[in-house]
């Protein structure tokens, strides 16, 4: 398990997936680049405790 620094990005927070990782579930391809357009859902499940699920696409 990676433990990444939480980072500014913009304005607001924000934690990166660890390349390797994204590149396992097909989200990366062979030359580090995104695969496709994706979506993440942020959900708090706890005090500090986070759920991040991935969409490539959007229902309407």
């Amino acid at each position: 398990m990676a433990i990444r620094k939480i980072q500014r990005i913009g304005g607001s927070i924000g934690v990166t997936i660890p390349k390797d990782e994204a590149k396992r579930e097909g989200l990366v391809d062979e030359d580090g680049e995104l695969a496709g357009e994706y979506h993440a859902q942020i959900k708090q499940e706890d005090d500090l405790e986070w759920s991040v699920d991935v969409f490539d696409e959007l229902e309407g």
